[in-house]
Order: structure tokens, then sequence, then C-alpha cells
């Protein structure tokens, strides 16, 4: 009888658990809730810039050095293309101007042969920036 009366307020307590995690927020990896104000802060940035990295047969190229620029502010930041080739860059802020943004595609053993950035006549549409390079 006590061994039943010990297990009572455990079970209990594994109800309440279970049902805390059944109605906990979902989250996404990388640490952004669904649901949360991440989307609606989306809404304070500008565009956000994206791309593909290929050579020229079209083929993808990962690892590619990603160096955005906005030169009004003289500040860069670097980031790598994925196993696909592809890059994305959130959004800056709303007052800085898409046209002061440059996207240059770097890879030791490649030249760049083209660079084509899509025209964008809403400034909200994201900003695609494609990079073909060749092999040196």
């Amino acid at each position: 009888m006590r061994r039943q009366a010990e297990t009572a307020p455990m079970i209990g307590r594994m109800f309440l658990l279970a049902l805390a995690l059944a109605f906990a927020p979902r989250a996404w990896a990388g640490g952004g809730s669904f649901g949360s104000d991440d989307v609606n802060d989306a809404k304070d940035n500008g565009p956000p810039y994206f791309g593909f990295v290929k050579d020229n047969n079209g083929d993808a190229i990962d690892d590619v050095k990603i160096t955005v620029t906005v030169k009004n502010l003289n500040s860069s930041m670097i980031l790598r293309s994925d196993s696909q080739g592809h890059f994305f860059v959130p959004g800056f802020d709303k007052s800085i101007d898409p046209a002061n943004v440059e996207i240059a595609c770097t890879k030791d053993g490649y030249h760049e042969i083209a660079h084509a950035r899509k025209p964008v006549t809403d400034p909200t549409t994201p900003v695609e920036i494609d990079c073909i390079l060749a092999r040196n």
C-alpha cells in the first residue's frame, strides 16, 4: 500500500511535465520560435540578398567566400556558400540603400568571370546576385 501511495505523486508530476511539453512553443533550429516576433522584426529590415555561385558549366561551387560590403558605411561581412552554391544574407536596416550593397565571390583556384544582379523595382523584393567562377 505504501508503494502505491509513493507512485501517485510521481505519476501526477509526469502528467504535468507531459502536459507542459505538449503546449510548449515550438522552436526553429537557430533559436527563433515559431510565431515569435522574429518575423515581425523582419518588416523593419530592407530586402534580403541571396544568390548562387556556379562554374562556367553551371555546376554549383561550395565553400565560396562571399563578401558583402555596404559601401557608404565602409563595412563588410563574410559568409560562405553552402554545398549547393547558395548564399543568403538577411536584410539590413531599411536606411541602407540596396544600391550601396556590393557582393563579391572568391575562392582559391578560381576567378570571377560574371556577376549578375537581377533588377529589382520594389524595395521589399529580395535581391538576387549570382556569381560565375572559372578555374584558374
